[in-house]
């Protein structure tokens, strides 16, 4: 019912986690497929470069690894938050018991796991 809020989540790990592996292998990747073959052919003229470190820097690769967890996490407690609330609103109109707003309620737990969460990753990320 929730699993789709998970979805942001797992993909701003996965930028955190291969943004750097894209830039320096994407550009090792575009050197080689000058030539493809292994023939020493020179397709694109650039067989003699070598991969630049220099393209992003230590500053720029942690940044975007810290936006991607926070925008994640943040992507996916409002889209939990959105179930939450479409389906305490059909509980709702099913009975009459519920108190207004115990979705905002319900979903405190939710939040303070997710802060948790987020803290946690970015302690790894940054070596803490």
């Amino acid at each position: 019912m929730f699993a789709h809020s998970l979805l942001p989540i797992a993909a701003g790990y996965a930028i955190a986690h291969y943004f750097s592996l894209l830039v320096f292998h994407g550009q090792a990747a575009f050197i080689l497929a000058s030539d493809p073959f292994g023939t020493g052919a020179d397709i694109l003229g650039i067989r003699t470069r070598t991969t630049d470190y220099t393209v992003v820097s230590a500053r720029t690769i942690s940044l975007v690894q810290v936006t991607a967890i926070v925008v994640g996490h943040v992507v996916g407690v409002v889209l939990a938050h959105d179930r939450a609330t479409r389906l305490d609103q059909q509980v709702r109109l099913t009975r009459t018991a519920r108190a207004p707003g115990s979705a905002n309620v319900s979903q405190i737990p939710l939040l303070i796991t997710m802060i948790a969460f987020t803290v946690g990753g970015l302690f790894i990320l940054l070596g803490g």
